[in-house]
């Protein structure tokens, strides 16, 4: 993990996106996942592959759960610093079969990340619900998501922020 973190944040050698794809859940799904520069925005691609057809030969829910279910709590993780979060739930609920590949755009408001933000300053934690759609290739809702991500401020990491600037404090 340390690695990844290595390689993605500090050297920008590899992007998020690219290092997810290789994820062993992403990797056998063939999701494709895309990062905007800020962190704000994803973009997922769901192939339609054969061995993930359930028995009427639609994509299995399993698929989208997979692709969907991280990515809320993963990005505000990237945006807000010393932060840990989570999917604390997550449902589908199946508006129409899928025969086709089918994308999931997910986007953070200025209006979430200011709550968001505020929350845990003035909390230490904060739960927040989104609702956000999977699309077929005609550009029809498939599916509807729902997913709470629970975040808290990660103590040890601003500690130890606290403590070095200290450090840097006393050698002046």
């Amino acid at each position: 993990m340390k690695l990844m973190r290595w390689l993605v944040d500090e050297k920008k050698i590899i992007s998020l996106g690219t290092v997810l794809r290789f994820y062993p859940p992403f990797l056998f799904f063939g999701i494709k996942i895309k990062f905007s520069k800020d962190y704000k925005r994803v973009d997922i691609k769901v192939p339609l592959r054969g061995y993930f057809k359930n028995n009427t030969g639609v994509m299995f829910g399993g698929a989208m759960c997979v692709a969907s279910d991280p990515f809320p709590a993963l990005l505000f993780e990237r945006l807000i610093p010393n932060t840990l979060a989570w999917t604390k739930n997550h449902k589908l609920e199946y508006l129409r079969p899928v025969k086709s590949f089918i994308t999931l755009q997910f986007e953070v408001t200025d209006e979430d990340f200011d709550f968001i933000s505020t929350e845990l300053q003035t909390h230490g934690k904060v739960e927040k619900t989104f609702e956000y759609y999977f699309y077929d290739k005609s550009g029809h809702k498939v599916a509807k998501v729902t997913s709470t991500a629970y975040l808290r401020a990660n103590r040890k990491e601003s500690d130890r922020a606290r403590a070095e600037s200290g450090n840097e404090r006393e050698k002046q």
